[in-house]
């Protein structure tokens, strides 16, 4: 089932994304350039992935993520220095520019954790998980002199490679620590 939504205001960027998604086969459902048009699409489908900007005209990605929690993945392209603003951990991250090799096998790691979670119903992640993940953002940082980005993608990027669960990466990164 295609549950993918691109929801970049710069029409130039939408259909530069989508186009390089589509040629690398993986077909987008609705492509808009507000917030509100990618919940909609979302709730609609029941689910998916959204591939957006760090803002849009009617919300931040922050808000677009508390708005979709437990619905949607959010993968968010942006400049470094915009990318700064999204605090939400839930936030799949990817600086520009990218190359599409990196962009789409994203969306493909973010479209199975979907797939999956439409199967069994993945809760959200719990408070104690939060706390952990901020820890070992908060060591990362410190030790091997990360910004909270970095430390973030870090963990992240870990956990996709490994299909690890980011609040096991992060306790693994503190286990290391001691």
């Amino acid at each position: 089932m295609i549950r993918t939504v691109v929801a970049i205001t710069n029409e130039q960027l939408r259909s530069s994304v989508a186009d390089i998604l589509k040629r690398n086969g993986i077909n987008v459902r609705m492509s808009c350039r507000t917030a509100l048009e990618a919940i909609r699409s979302i709730r609609k489908m029941g689910g998916g992935v959204v591939i957006c900007s760090s803002r849009l005209p009617d919300m931040t990605a922050d808000d677009l993520s508390y708005e979709l929690k437990g619905q949607a993945y959010l993968l968010v392209l942006g400049r470094p220095e915009s990318l700064k603003f999204c605090d939400d951990e839930d936030i799949f991250k990817v600086p520009l520019p990218v190359h599409s090799d990196e962009l789409c096998g994203s969306v493909r790691i973010l479209l199975q954790l979907d797939e999956r979670r439409d199967r069994a119903g993945v809760p959200e992640r719990s408070d104690e998980d939060k706390e952990v993940i901020i820890e070992a953002k908060e060591y990362l940082m410190q030790h091997n002199e990360m910004t909270e980005e970095q430390a973030h993608r870090f963990l992240q990027k870990r956990s996709m490679e490994t299909s690890t669960p980011m609040a096991d990466v992060a306790k693994l990164v503190l286990f290391n620590a001691e």
